[in-house]
């Protein structure tokens, strides 16, 4: 009797029952066994505990059976793989296409996610990253964010009782001499506790420590590993040895592991020195709190204060040191203390645009999905007659949709791990394009999680495009099941609807995506024809950087007199080059970003205005105008004659003239950069693009290198550029420039040669980068709609053969028949093209902050994106339309 019950169970659990039917069962056959033995007499007390004696052993039989449902279970899913295998290879054709199209996919997914994964959400390389923070003081009431600081405001941020560590550390370059040639380097200026507070571990040797905190520099260096390798060879025998940076004497204590990088915006070279000072010495300035020259600073947060609980009490510490030095802080100035969480202080700036391709990409992955279940569907449709059969020969519901589930991870698994091998290749191309203003790009490649992540794309893909065929699969009636099933007569109204959805799903997601790379392509168009301020052909620039040694005493340009000699003797030898026309001198080239801007003082109007008084003050010899062919406005340019004995004079641009004499004339009138010398104003010129050609930037003030300049007590400028106006190539140019500066000084390195017109592409790059690869997915977007239509199209052709037949022998034209099929492709196309604009209408605003010059709404991209797809709809509509009535009407009226 036992032996006949687990039998029973057996057999209900190779039809897939749940488990609430077999405790029924079990419940079933226990009242059976109650009856029985109250049939022989025995009271219903006695007859229940005999049968829970009979069944004491059912919770076992109940294991066994579970055990060997799990068995069944995995026994069912081996066949459909099995199954699903054998049905992907009989169709090869339909199968390469699919995993093309997933490797498509989900590559270029996986590649854009590597990126995003590494830049926005993986944490900073360091303990405890979410407590580090960078930290601002700020001007708001005069526009300024940023400015510089002095020893003592730092002073205040270690005593404020928020921070566990404070470091100011200031990035510049400094010359690497005492060999046979100068190099320039990146370097880190920071406090001794630089390293402990982001909890670097040497790789070899040690880093900074309390014995470094000096008043001025240490006499040590710790060097990057990049550095160790390229210039010292790897020598394991490193430390202890002196090397000369600007001429002072460095030993060498550390060399810091391969994956560190100073968590500072990304520029054009990673950091390989750093030098512990506590920026009090002699070749510092004053520590008082007017010698503001430093430009930044990190911090760690105690333990248990939150980032709004700190910025509180620096806001209020803020605003008691204004009240007790109010001579180093004017009202109007409202200057104050703020923080950033480092890690999205970093990506700040990128997020916008990597966020946009991201969701480009997914885009692409939404309309690979859409593709490949239309494929689906149609081989879904074809094969209705089998599910019908099956269907009647017991199968159940939930076993054909499984059936078919499993066929679409399987066949999105294939295309996954083809996505990921196509993705290791798409990344390495898509990184020689991405501009190295963005952060951490060092950190990115195809680790775990990136695995992690296209694994699963590639399983919700396969759920995705696999469910609705999969479902439809089982929706039929078995007797017109296996009569649309049988021969391909007829065409199911329910199939031609859902595939009729997804194309029109499909072109939508293709319209948003074309309209977001319009809005892009038409940005940087515009950009490309931006007036620069200048005229940028035939300019070749080239950077220097004059050493700015510990002791003043061994500074060859410690005196502006020094300087203004050694710029007029390189003027003149660079003027001598065979073939420049002329040469001029700055601090900063256009499009450079580089600079600080100070408060812009007016002589004849008040100083508590509470204006934006913004400006950025930039160094230029006399002929850097005409080098750069910048046309004067009215007044005149620099001489000779502007020295530093002279009145001290300026050059404004339209914009500070227009912002801050609106209806007046600036010339003759008198300002001063932030706490720098009252300068008269002598000329103005053209706006140029000093910030980048995608930038309006703030009002610029151009004062001569000959004269006192200082901005703030202790600022010094030492890097300046070069620019020669000649027809001669760069290459050729650029050993003269090299041989000229060495004549002068040869410890002085020449770096970043180039000429005007590449310095303005750079300007660029994010913007290029970001409307190519969106351009490339809208590229992939439409070719997938356009195989959509057609591939819906050919298939209702297929399908309607003997129909279109039937017409032509009842007298329908050749162009009835292409009008009829070509009618269809157009309505597809104007639904999706009519949702996808809607779309578009909604969401373009969310790429505001990338478009420059060009509105979201731009009336002539949501004219010509659906004009392009709705043309590439209707060829491809004409493909299967010509196909259509090539039908042989007498072979369709013996097949009736």
């Amino acid at each position: 009797m036992l032996s006949d019950i687990v039998f029973r169970l057996r057999s209900l659990l190779r039809r897939n029952r749940v488990e609430a039917e077999l405790d029924d069962e079990l419940r079933f056959h226990f009242e059976k066994q109650v009856e029985k033995h109250i049939r022989s007499g025995l009271t219903h007390a006695e007859a229940v505990r005999r049968a829970r004696l009979f069944f004491g052993g059912m919770d076992q039989v109940k294991e066994e059976c579970r055990d060997a449902r799990g068995v069944q279970l995995l026994e069912t899913l081996s066949q459909d793989i099995r199954y699903g295998w054998r049905v992907l290879r009989q169709k090869p054709t339909f199968t390469m296409v699919a995993v093309l199209t997933l490797a498509l996919g989900v590559g270029a997914n996986t590649a854009i996610f590597s990126i995003v994964n590494a830049v926005l959400l993986r944490a900073l390389p360091f303990p405890e990253p979410g407590r580090l923070v960078r930290i601002y003081f700020n001007n708001p009431g005069t526009g300024l964010h940023g400015v510089l600081y002095s020893v003592p405001e730092l002073e205040d941020l270690r005593r404020s009782g928020v921070f566990e560590n404070v470091t100011g550390a200031e990035r510049g370059s400094i010359d690497l001499t005492g060999g046979a040639e100068v190099q320039r380097l990146e370097m880190v200026t920071a406090n001794f506790n630089y390293f402990s507070m982001l909890g670097v571990t040497p790789q070899i040797g040690r880093l900074f420590g309390p014995q470094d905190d000096t008043a001025g520099y240490a006499p040590s260096v710790v060097i990057s590993d990049s550095l160790w390798r390229l210039k010292f060879g790897g020598d394991p025998n490193i430390l202890g040895r002196t090397i000369r940076l600007d001429n002072d004497p460095y030993e060498i204590v550390g060399v810091l592991p391969p994956g560190f990088r100073h968590p500072g915006r990304s520029q054009s070279q990673d950091v390989e020195v750093w030098l512990a000072s506590g920026f009090r010495a002699a070749s510092d300035p004053e520590p008082v709190r007017s010698a503001r020259s430093f430009p930044g600073s990190l911090g760690r947060l105690k333990r248990g204060i939150a980032l709004k609980q700190a910025q509180a009490r620096l806001t209020a510490m803020a605003a008691q040191i204004r009240r007790d030095f109010p001579a180093d802080y004017p009202a109007q100035a409202r200057w104050t203390i703020e923080i950033r969480p480092l890690q999205e202080d970093l990506v700040g700036k990128v997020r916008p645009m990597l966020l946009v391709l991201f969701g480009a990409v997914t885009l692409i992955s939404l309309i690979v999905s859409l593709n490949i279940a239309n494929l689906l569907l149609a081989r879904a449709s074809g094969r209705q007659q089998e599910m019908a059969v099956r269907s009647a020969l017991g199968a159940s519901r939930e076993r054909i949709i499984g059936q078919m589930l499993t066929e679409s991870v399987l066949l999105s698994s294939i295309g996954g791990a083809a996505g990921i091998a196509t993705a290791f290749g798409t990344l390495q191309f898509i990184l020689h394009f991405v501009p190295p203003s963005i952060p951490r790009l060092s950190e990115v490649n195809i680790d775990w999680e990136v695995l992690a992540f296209a694994l699963l794309i590639s399983l919700l893909t396969g759920l995705l495009f696999g469910l609705a065929p999969a479902l439809h699969a089982t929706r039929f009636a078995l007797s017109s099941g296996m009569r649309e099933g049988a021969g391909g007569s007829g065409y199911s109204v329910k199939t031609g609807r859902l595939r009729d959805a997804l194309i029109v799903s499909e072109l939508a997601l293709a319209v948003v995506l074309m309209v977001g790379a319009g809005l892009l392509v038409r940005t940087f168009e515009d950009l490309l024809k931006e007036n620069p301020g200048f005229n940028p052909t035939q300019v070749v620039t080239a950077s220097v950087n004059l050493p700015f040694p510990n002791d003043p005493k061994n500074d060859p340009y410690r005196t502006l007199a020094k300087q203004a000699t050694f710029y007029r003797e390189l003027g003149r030898r660079m003027n001598a080059i065979p073939g420049v026309e002329l040469a001029g001198f700055t601090s900063n080239l256009p499009a450079s970003v580089n600079g600080f801007a100070f408060t812009l003082g007016f002589e004849d109007r008040p100083s508590n205005s509470g204006d934006d008084l913004r400006a950025r003050d930039i160094l230029v010899n006399p002929d850097y105008f005409k080098v750069m062919q910048a046309p004067l406005v009215r007044g005149r340019f620099f001489t000779e004659a502007d020295e530093d004995e002279r009145p001290r004079v300026a050059i404004i641009d339209e914009s500070t003239a227009r912002r801050y004499w609106t209806g007046r004339d600036p010339l003759g009138r008198r300002i001063r950069m932030g706490q720098g010398a009252w300068m008269k104003v002598v000329g103005v010129v053209k706006d140029i693009k000093q910030d980048g050609l995608d930038m309006d930037g703030v009002p610029h003030v151009y004062v001569p290198m000959y004269q006192e300049w200082d901005v703030s007590p202790g600022y010094v400028f030492r890097d300046f550029c070069i620019a020669l106006r000649t027809p001669l190539a760069k290459s050729a140019l650029e050993p003269e420039i090299r041989r000229e500066v060495a004549s002068v000084d040869p410890k002085l390195p020449v770096y970043d040669v180039a000429s005007m017109n590449e310095l303005l592409d750079r300007s660029l790059a994010s913007r290029r980068f970001s409307a190519q690869l969106v351009g490339a997915f809208a590229g992939v977007a439409l070719l997938l709609a356009a195989i959509g239509i057609y591939g819906v199209l050919a298939y209702m052709v297929g399908q309607r053969s003997r129909e279109i037949g039937l017409r032509m022998a009842l007298g329908a034209t050749r162009s009835d028949i292409l009008r009829l099929v070509m009618r269809k492709g157009a309505i597809l196309a104007g639904v999706g093209v009519a949702a996808g604009v809607t779309l578009s209408a909604s969401a373009s605003s969310l790429m505001a902050g990338l478009l420059y010059g060009v509105r979201p709404h731009d009336p002539a991209i949501f004219l010509a994106v659906p004009l392009v797809l709705l043309a590439v709809a209707l060829l491809a509509s004409y493909l299967p339309g010509r196909r259509a009535t090539k039908v042989d009407p007498m072979l369709a009226l013996r097949e009736a």
